[in-house]
């Protein structure tokens, strides 16, 4: 069977980014046209910032509790489906992502070379064979499982329609390159039935 990974974050020693979508909208040009749910859901509308971007001032902060804070060379960013790459990451995978998205740089406070904001452009259908919803009452509540039949084409990383692209998924390709090039940050968790997730969780910074 085809082998794909959801990206999660789950290693709170490594700290996030301190920028969300609100900073984005304050910072967007009134001239654009772009409405609120433009950058709110940026994901799930396919909006690109690269136009119009300009490379916010910001810094990485540390989880409650976190014992030795690390920062990422690869993590989630939290406003949507996308990563935040480290000068490394973005020069490592960078030939391998450009073609999927797009890529924003980010002034990080006391780095002297910018981080970079990939913001996922790509999609992959979900196999409604290998998918499914919890349904309660007529409502979608929860992913039962997800899965993804293997196309030549396939995008390293990719969103879904199926859980409104809320979530970045990846092949055995982009597994890969993570590993050899040692990059820290991110949880992959194979694709199939959630309730076997938690036990299969590959964390590539450990």
């Amino acid at each position: 069977m085809p082998s794909f990974y959801a990206l999660k974050y789950t290693d709170y020693e490594y700290m996030m980014l301190s920028l969300d979508a609100m900073d984005i909208i304050r910072k967007a040009p009134r001239d654009q046209g772009l409405e609120f749910d433009d950058i709110m859901s940026f994901s799930k509308r396919d909006t690109q910032f690269s136009s119009w971007w300009r490379a916010p001032e910001t810094s990485f902060i540390p989880n409650s509790g976190a014992r030795n804070p690390r920062v990422p060379d690869i993590v989630i960013w939290q406003a949507g489906a996308a990563l935040i790459l480290s000068p490394k990451a973005r020069r490592l995978l960078g030939d391998l992502l450009q073609p999927h998205g797009e890529f924003l740089p980010v002034r990080i406070m006391n780095e002297s070379d910018s981080y970079w904001i990939f913001n996922c452009l790509s999609r992959k259908d979900a196999d409604p064979t290998l998918s499914a919803w919890d349904n309660v009452d007529g409502m979608s509540l929860n992913i039962l499982s997800i899965g993804f039949q293997e196309e030549a084409n396939d995008p390293p990383v990719f969103k879904t329609d199926f859980d409104n692209s809320t979530s970045l998924y990846c092949t055995e390709r982009f597994k890969h390159a993570l590993e050899d090039f040692d990059l820290k940050g991110l949880t992959l968790s194979p694709c199939g039935a959630i309730a076997s997730l938690d036990e299969e969780i590959q964390n590539i910074g450990n």
